[in-house]
């Protein structure tokens, strides 16, 4: 961070330094607005890193529990989505279409495809969006959140739910 402040401070601090010497402005004055942009420089440099600390500090403590597959990257890790078995834990059910006459099915928000009735369907437990049961699968090994609103997935607050046994499950594709 320094270094990339010197970079971007220094060249334009010369070129205005020159600028006020050909304007007739002596070198003594010049150098005293120079250091006093430098040392304005140096402050918010150190408030910008105060800040950062202080909202990095302000993130660890809003960290979950480590036992909840919320757990966030540490600095300098790749993000990855949830564990197999936190994904596996998701209310698994047979879709039924709504009641309310409605002739327009549900969507899956990743492969866009609409839901048909019997499929095998899950339903994220925060948010309550449906999605197939392979399509919200294979996004979840690499996302924490849902696809269409960003919740954090907590599989921790999953509703009880009728699950569908896996010798019972069939795939329309």
């Amino acid at each position: 961070m320094p270094l990339k402040l010197t970079l971007l401070v220094l060249p334009p601090l010369c070129i205005c330094c020159v600028i006020l010497h050909v304007a007739g402005v002596p070198w003594n004055i010049t150098g005293r607005i120079a250091a006093v942009l430098v040392a304005f420089l140096v402050v918010i440099g150190i408030w910008d890193q105060l800040m950062r600390r202080r909202a990095a500090h302000a993130e660890q403590e809003e960290e979950p529990s480590p036992d909840r597959n919320m757990a966030a990257p540490a600095c300098g890790e790749v993000a990855f989505g949830l564990e197999a078995s936190a994904i596996a834990g998701l209310p698994v059910y047979r879709y039924e279409q709504k009641r309310d006459g409605g002739a327009v099915a549900d969507e899956c928000a990743v492969c866009l495809g609409e839901m048909r009735p019997k499929e095998v369907v899950k339903r994220l437990p925060v948010c309550t969006h449906l999605f197939h049961e392979g399509c919200i699968d294979v996004w979840l090994r690499s996302h924490r959140t849902c696809p269409v609103c960003r919740t954090p997935v907590d599989v921790g607050e999953a509703v009880p739910a009728t699950v569908v046994e896996p010798d019972d499950r069939t795939h329309a594709n």
